[in-house]
């Protein structure tokens, strides 16, 4: 005879509240996280998790940067769900136990939309600058620059000497973007929110922030200026599958059918990505440090090899094919590989414009508690090109990083022959390499969990610490490569 005791009512709807608002949510799971806004000062920390944004209650204040990564562990549900942090690690004098255990972050319930003038004393027509928290279903959260004004006073002269005041939540009904089709209530947005309409409930008007704005014009001139970029697999499969032609067409010169040649020959085999040398190599090659390697052979005797650099190779066949495409070419009779000619050239300028970026995005940044290096890696598949995607990221020193201890993390996106597109991601921490997969496809998934024991091996094997496993299906919560911001492209220190 079964016996089914009822549960608790309250228990009943915390589970139910748990349920319905995260339904990924499992004990021990392994999460992903980015920061979005740190405010220290309030100990609140928010996050982009699984697909949401996530305000989190820490018990001190944590020393991250808005964009920095996190993984967090499930290790509670109810009644509110708790994360404990497991990378980066945080030193010693920053944690709350004299243990040394990693913080629980607690989930934040956001205050209720507030039902009248949550800044009773704003005058009509006055703006307060802001910064989106968290935008969910119930209302947005907003931290407000500023404590709110008293009366008679404006939000300007209440700036001076205050720390920032509590934040607020407002109904989403409340307010009124300036664009729609420009969305600006986003977590992490600086905003100005005005007050159009007064009464209960009152109506605001968001629109960015001057110094916002002024970041949208830079982008919108970088969009504007710099080429269109293309993966250089494009280029790669065009050119081998069209070089019987080029190298037949008598009146294509030479020097163009050796630089292409050299191009495709110097494509690795998918062998020496396994071999520790042979993919050090590669990487050097990729073109993502040749400026660096110049710069270097100009301060020695002995300078490096540079010929085999993937940029400078690129380079010199993109100003052939606009040799050979020039205007007094024509005297002679028209070349019936003109329309390849063209269509290399628009893949191979694509592809440059791609490279540009990825060195851009690789540039150290002050204010970034990470270098991160991004780059793309071609390699020979069955005699065909493919591509493998990388981005590397190591923990600076001074900033959390205990003395002595590398703290790595390597991101891998590739589609291998019969499979579906996979993301790896491999972290570094303490000593122990956790290893993370991703895909969309449920077979490719079910594959690699069935490989997970031979990785583990195959780790051990190598004199690695194996840590953390796991494949699932969908793509990581924010995927590679990273986008730098405008602002960063350029540097008025120089």
């Amino acid at each position: 005879m079964e016996i089914k005791l009822p549960l608790d009512a309250n228990l009943q709807a915390a589970l139910n509240k748990v349920s319905a608002a995260f339904p990924e949510l499992k004990l021990n799971q392994v999460l992903e996280a980015k920061i979005a806004v740190n405010q220290a000062q309030l100990n609140l920390l928010t996050v982009n998790m699984a697909g949401k944004a996530l305000t989190l209650q820490t018990p001190l204040p944590l020393p991250f940067a808005a964009g920095q990564s996190l993984q967090l562990q499930v290790v509670k549900l109810l009644p509110t769900p708790e994360f404990k942090l497991i990378a980066p690690p945080l030193p010693a004098s920053a944690k709350p136990t004299v243990s040394g255990e990693a913080p629980l972050l607690k989930l934040a319930t956001a205050a209720a939309p507030a039902a009248g003038n949550p800044l009773p004393n704003l005058q009509l027509g006055q703006a307060v600058p802001a910064q989106v928290v968290s935008v969910g279903k119930q209302g947005v959260t907003l931290q407000l620059a500023m404590p709110l004004p008293a009366s008679g006073q404006t939000a300007t002269d209440n700036a001076a000497g205050h720390s920032p005041a509590q934040p607020i939540t407002l109904d989403s009904r409340q307010l009124i973007e300036a664009d729609p089709a420009k969305p600006v209530l986003v977590p992490g947005s600086r905003i100005e929110l005005q007050l159009v309409k007064a009464g209960s409930p009152p109506l605001f008007s968001v629109s960015l922030a001057p110094a916002d704005l002024e970041a949208e014009l830079v982008a919108a001139a970088f969009k504007q200026a710099l080429p269109q970029q293309s993966s250089p697999l494009l280029m790669l499969n065009r050119l081998d599958h069209a070089l019987g032609e080029l190298i037949a067409d008598k009146t294509v010169g030479e020097t163009l059918k050796h630089l292409a040649l050299q191009i495709l020959r110097a494509i690795p085999d998918k062998s020496a990505l396994f071999q520790p040398n042979d993919l050090k190599t590669a990487v050097a090659r990729s073109g993502l440090f040749l400026e660096a390697q110049l710069a270097q052979a100009g301060r020695q005797q002995a300078p490096p090899m540079l010929a085999d650099d993937f940029k400078l190779r690129l380079s010199k066949f993109i100003a052939q094919l606009a040799l050979e495409l020039k205007p007094a070419a024509a005297e002679h009779s028209a070349s019936a590989s003109e329309p390849l000619l063209r269509e290399l050239l628009q893949q191979a300028e694509g592809s440059l414009a791609k490279l540009t970026l990825d060195q851009l995005h690789s540039l150290p940044k002050d204010d970034a508690p990470r270098q991160v290096w991004v780059l793309e890696l071609p390699f020979l598949q069955n005699g065909k090109p493919d591509l493998l995607e990388l981005v590397v990221e190591h923990d600076r020193d001074g900033n959390g990083n205990p003395a002595g201890q590398n703290n790595w993390v390597v991101s891998i996106t590739i589609t291998p022959p019969e499979l579906a597109t996979i993301h790896c991601k491999l972290s570094c921490y303490d000593g122990s390499v956790n290893t993370r997969f991703w895909s969309e496809s449920a077979d490719t998934v079910e594959k690699i969990n069935a490989r997970l024991d031979y990785l583990r091996r195959q780790f051990e094997e190598k004199g690695l610490k194996p840590g953390f496993m796991d494949a699932q299906q969908g793509k990581p919560a924010q995927e590679h490569s990273p986008i730098a911001s405008p602002q960063s492209l350029l540097s008025e220190k120089v």
